[in-house]
């Protein structure tokens, strides 16, 4: 009885130190404004959870920033985080990359303790090793320009549509376009000189371990209790035991890979080949010090990033659902555009404008995460060191200051270009030091994309009776749920086709 009852004291000084050590620490913020709070101890955590339930929760942000300015807080729980998107804070944060550090525990780091991305990927890395890895790779990646690319990508897509488009379509007139996407962007890595580990011809196989792999990641920060009334979640969490297996396969590919490279770099002379990425990350780890399990991480986080390319054109083709004009308007251009050379993808001027729009109003980086180590003043505040900031670019992309109309898909707001003067008040790729390094490729490749499929196929959208396709807006990373679906209709030998070309 005495030992309970000395258990109960314990566990109640130590809960009521604990509680006004979080209320001292939360103090600090006061004097940055933001929307109240349901509880000291829940923070916002149940009007975040209500908004989530109806999809909308960076539109709850979208909504604060009007009311509360561009930098507030909100809580998580008990902690104060500092949300911010005004430009000159943005700034801050990607420059000052010492001070605003990316997060530990990104969830795709490791999966349930397995390592995928590590901590030192070009991507996700951060520190020292990240930095000299990152000027290396911004070497490599500043020759991949549209006349390096275009004679590489253009007969991939041809080659593509023969051997895998046209039999995907003939088995499944009804097409999954994220799906279709992943198997396409995944040959990418091959004509950049990372060879797919079952062969370039088999991209699709490598595009469904990645997309098993995403949609099991998640399921690290979904609340144990609401596993339960999931059935997306119950289904990722009973495939976790194969999907560590597959990571672990995936990671045995890569060190085969990197093995038979440097066989093959010990023969050469000089500078790396322009276009071998296997080798440029081989040498950017070399530089930083990093072993071979550090290009693992490499290669595992270009295959990663393969996919958002697929989630940009389903996102892309669920807005062209409910502005049909728009699409027919791409297609137009796309089936008259004859592609020719590099130059002829600046004659697709329409179909830019519509890509750009489709970034705005859906980044497939939706938001990201910072550490503040050191005290700073910005956006006008004196904000305490070691906090979390955040920031979203689709709440940025909705800002009514600097977009007209913003929730309205647009493509006109960019015939003369990105229409505002702050570059941070549009960045879809990030900007500063960590600027996404494949923005080039992405943009070339989406094109060739949508100019094969326009020019042989017409395209109709059905979607699955009581499953809309939706963008889900959740997490850091955009997601696509319920396709989208089109029936694919061939226009090759018809007439269509010929008038066409």
């Amino acid at each position: 009885m005495f030992l309970l009852v000395g258990v109960i004291v314990i566990a109640s000084i130590y809960y009521s130190y604990d509680t006004v050590t979080k209320w001292l620490y939360a103090r600090r913020f006061n004097h940055i404004p933001g929307p109240p709070v349901v509880s000291f101890l829940k923070g916002h955590g149940p009007i975040l959870g209500k908004a989530k339930m109806k999809n909308a929760f960076l539109d709850c942000f979208v909504d604060w920033v009007q009311t509360y300015g561009e930098t507030f807080q909100f809580r998580i729980r008990t902690r104060p985080v500092i949300f911010t998107v005004e430009p000159a804070a943005l700034r801050t944060i990607f420059q000052d990359v010492d001070n605003f550090t990316k997060v530990d525990h990104l969830p795709n780091r490791a999966l349930f303790g397995q390592r995928i991305t590590g901590l030192y990927s070009v991507l996700t890395g951060g520190g020292q090793e990240w930095a000299i890895k990152r000027r290396i790779m911004s070497t490599f990646f500043q020759k991949q320009n549209m006349t390096h690319l275009y004679p590489k990508l253009a007969p991939l897509m041809d080659r593509l549509l023969e051997t895998k488009i046209k039999p995907w379509v003939a088995r499944n007139q009804v097409v999954d376009i994220h799906e279709l996407s992943t198997m396409i962007f995944s040959a990418l890595p091959g004509v950049l000189g990372l060879d797919c580990p079952m062969g370039v011809d088999e991209p699709e196989e490598i595009g469904k371990r990645i997309n098993i792999l995403l949609d099991v990641i998640p399921v690290q920060l979904v609340d144990i209790n609401k596993i339960f009334g999931s059935k997306d979640a119950q289904e990722a969490l009973r495939l976790k035991g194969a999907t560590v297996s597959m990571v672990i396969q995936m990671r045995m590919m890569g060190k085969k890979m990197i093995a038979e490279k440097r066989k093959e770099m010990d023969g050469w002379e000089g500078q790396n080949p322009d276009d071998d990425l296997l080798a440029w990350l081989i040498t950017a780890n070399d530089a930083a010090g990093l072993s071979d399990e550090e290009v693992v991480d490499d290669i595992m986080t270009v295959y990663l990033v393969m996919d958002n390319m697929s989630k940009q054109i389903g996102s892309l083709m669920v807005y062209m659902i409910n502005y049909p004009e728009v699409y027919q308007k791409m297609v137009e251009e796309l089936r008259e555009v004859e592609l020719t050379g590099p130059r002829s993808l600046n004659k697709l001027t329409y179909t830019e404008m519509v890509l750009l729009e489709s970034l705005r109003m859906t980044p497939v980086l939706l938001r990201g995460t910072r550490w503040l180590k050191n005290p700073v003043n910005i956006g006008g505040f004196n904000v305490p060191g070691d906090c979390q900031f955040q920031y979203s670019q689709y709440v940025l992309h909705r800002n009514k200051k600097y977009w007209k109309n913003p929730r309205e898909f647009d493509p006109e707001r960019f015939r003369n270009g990105v229409p505002n003067v702050d570059s941070m008040t549009y960045m879809p790729f990030l900007s500063g030091p960590r600027a996404c390094l494949g923005r080039h490729v992405a943009m070339v490749s989406m094109k060739l994309m949508l100019s094969t499929i326009a020019r042989n196929y017409d395209l109709t959208p059905q979607p699955v009776v009581g499953r809309p396709p939706k963008i889900v807006q959740t997490m850091a990373v955009s997601r696509l749920e319920g396709g989208p679906f089109y029936h694919f209709k061939p226009l090759y030998n018809s007439k269509e086709v010929q008038e066409c070309n």
